[in-house]
This record gives C-alpha cells, sequence and structure tokens, in this order.
C-alpha cells in the first residue's frame, strides 16, 4: 500500500511539471505572437476595438492553430526529410 501510494505521488508530481512545462510553452508561444502583431493590434485598437474584442481575437487565433500544429506533430521524420 506504501508503495502505491509513493508510486501515485511521483506520478503526480511528473504530471504537474508537463502541465506546468507546457502551460509555459503555450505562452510562449502566444507572447510571440502578440509581439509580432503589434502594429496590427495597435491599429485596430486605434480604430476602436474594444480590448474584449482583441483578447478574442487572440484567443481565435491560439484555437486556429490546433490543427497545423497536431498535422506538423503527426508528421513521421522519414517524409519531412524525404521532400527537402
Amino acid at each position: 500500500m506504501n508503495d502505491f501510494l509513493s508510486q501515485s505521488a511521483a506520478m503526480g508530481i511528473s504530471g504537474g511539471v508537463i502541465l506546468l512545462l507546457s502551460a509555459l510553452g503555450i505562452y510562449g508561444v502566444v507572447g510571440l505572437m502578440v509581439g509580432t502583431r503589434t502594429r496590427e493590434i495597435a491599429v485596430r485598437v486605434a480604430l476602436g476595438a474594444s480590448r474584449g474584442r482583441v483578447i478574442r481575437m487572440i484567443l481565435v487565433d491560439v484555437l486556429a492553430s490546433i490543427g497545423p500544429a497536431r498535422r506538423a506533430a503527426s508528421v513521421q521524420p522519414m517524409v519531412a526529410t524525404r521532400s527537402e
């Protein structure tokens, strides 16, 4: 029983670390995306876009990138190297 609890704790801690690292990665990607589109966002705000509208635009862009990310992650390495 004690072995089960220690294994469960170890798995819980490793899962938490993985979750934290993935959240930091997503935060970094969104930060990079916003940083590269600062001018566009500024123009939208200058033309009257509300804060909520700008946030919604960024979140939609993040959700629209899930498809290409999944497709890129499923590419076989041999196929990718042959196409170059």
